[in-house]
């Protein structure tokens, strides 16, 4: 073996070696990215942008791109929607010829909705971006239903003290999951109490890590930005959860709900909202996309079909299947 190229793999592997176990890593890259945030305000994971007032946004062109999205830099051409469409008409003919019925929920980007805490150089949110277009497309040109709660968040915004989103992670807490449940039910002829409603107690719980915190490895020292909210006061019809699996499946049976079953094809954002949905119907079937299949959907043989996703995935309607 060549003489050269020992000595090199020896320098690379010894440099790995070294960085993986050099004394204290851990704690010096902790300590790093404490004194980028706290001292200097600036991110040290370049997938998480710094707001104002501890708000922390996500940043991957690789995972949805949601500054794209944000900016409207990745906007569909009419060929393209198109054949999006066409698609999902396609998966709702194919439930229809079942008796089934077939609903597309986007839930909106945290960047969206909280644009006000985005840092000036990234510009105030697009007026045109992909979840609008995919929206208003769908609503123009297909006989398709669509929930694209975005208004309804807004108005929430307005009339609530408290955030609707985490400023830590990603994802939009118990109030959010609230209001895009309570659109989503609306649509299918449910109707829940409004979040500003009298019935309607919003109790603060524990403290959260959030999923961007984790990223600058700053989860225990932001720890204090976040809280959990219990959202309480709607019919629960003495709802149970049978299964409880993040990957895999909810699934929840209730006592004098609705007589219909739904199935939802979800990623993480309807993780806060299965309580409220598996509360409002006789059964209710709650499924990660990843560990989808349509043997498990017809074994589960619901009455509804809801594709949920956020945003920043919402092209993956131009290719989805259900079978």
């Amino acid at each position: 073996m060549n003489s050269f190229r020992l000595v090199k793999d020896f320098s690379t592997d010894y440099t790995t070696f070294y960085n993986d176990n050099l004394p204290f890593r851990t704690y010096l890259i902790f300590l790093n990215s404490g004194i980028d945030y706290f001292c200097f305000k600036r991110s040290s994971n370049e997938q998480v942008i710094l707001g104002d007032d501890n708000w922390l946004f996500y940043n991957d062109i690789t995972d949805g791109d949601p500054m794209a999205c944000y900016q409207g830099t990745n906007l569909y051409t009419d060929d393209e929607l198109a054949a999006l469409a066409q698609n999902c008409v396609s998966q709702r003919d194919f439930l229809q010829e079942q008796g089934k019925e077939f609903v597309i929920f986007i839930a909106p980007n945290k960047e969206r909705v909280y644009a006000e805490h985005m840092p000036e150089e990234y510009g105030k949110p697009a007026d045109n971006y992909r979840a609008l277009q995919i929206y208003e497309y769908l609503q123009a040109n297909t006989d398709l239903r669509v929930v694209y709660p975005y208004t309804e968040l807004m108005d929430t915004k307005e009339i609530l003290n408290e955030n609707i989103w985490y400023k830590t992670d990603t994802h939009w807490n118990y109030i959010g999951g609230y209001v895009g449940a309570s659109a989503l039910l609306s649509e299918l002829g449910i109707e829940i109490p409004r979040i500003n409603s009298e019935k309607i107690t919003i109790n603060r719980g524990e403290r959260v890590e959030g999923d961007l915190a984790k990223m600058l490895l700053l989860s225990i020292p932001l720890s204090f930005v976040d809280r959990d909210y219990m959202v309480e006061g709607f019919d629960t019809h003495d709802c149970v959860c049978r299964e409880s699996d993040f990957f895999g499946m909810w699934s929840y049976h209730a006592t004098n709900a609705d007589k219909r079953s739904i199935y939802v094809i979800r990623d993480s954002f309807c993780t806060h909202m299965v309580d409220y949905l598996g509360s409002q119907f006789t059964d209710s079937y709650l499924r990660h996309k990843r560990t989808y299949s349509y043997d498990d959907l017809v074994t589960c043989d619901p009455d509804i079909v809801v594709y949920e996703t956020v945003e920043r995935y919402a092209g993956d309607l131009s290719w989805f299947s259900i079978q």
